[in-house]
């Protein structure tokens, strides 16, 4: 997957795993810990700065691999923040599933979006693939506002202590 990083985002800019992302990756996931711990298995209330720089060494791996996860970090201009990250996932024929997580100090202000619009728009031929909880609005609003279509719910697909029993989502973008 060949392709140029748009450069065209207000405020903002996607980038590719770097380790000098380290602190401002710790300080997102430690700030967001509440909201993430609802939907995302892997967050934790602590992320210490080894931690975050292990994860990022391991997002440079993937992200160099042929099959492995290519995260791309939205950071912002004015200072070190990172708003948030989204994740392709090769599936295979031109298909990617997304995953993604922002920064609550940034939610609800539109980056996500752009940036999710301005990477897959780099991404000509390709088939775009997301799941979300019944029970994760945000998500379910990003994925729509992004032109994502919902294509199936999976009926009490997943459990969690704090939604209970919930459905999944599975959206599809198809960018022609």
């Amino acid at each position: 997957m060949e392709f140029s990083l748009p450069t065209d985002l207000p405020f903002m800019s996607l980038r590719a795993p770097d380790p000098v992302l380290c602190t401002a990756l710790q300080d997102a996931l430690n700030l967001s810990f509440a909201a993430h711990s609802e939907f995302l298995p892997w967050a934790k209330p602590y992320t210490s700065k080894d931690e975050a720089r292990a994860f990022m060494l391991r997002s440079v791996d993937d992200f160099n691999s042929e099959t492995g996860e290519r995260r791309f970090f939205i950071v912002a201009d004015q200072g070190p923040a990172i708003i948030g990250c989204i994740g392709l996932k090769p599936r295979g024929r031109n298909r990617h599933e997304v995953g993604y997580w922002a920064n609550t100090e940034y939610s609800g202000k539109g980056h996500m979006r752009r940036a999710l619009e301005a990477l897959v728009k780099c991404l000509p031929d390709q088939t775009f693939y997301l799941t979300t909880s019944s029970a994760n609005l945000p998500s379910q609003r990003l994925a729509v506002a992004a032109g994502f279509q919902l294509i199936r719910v999976f009926a009490r697909a997943r459990q969690t202590t704090s939604h209970g029993v919930q459905d999944t989502y599975l959206y599809r973008l198809k960018n022609l």
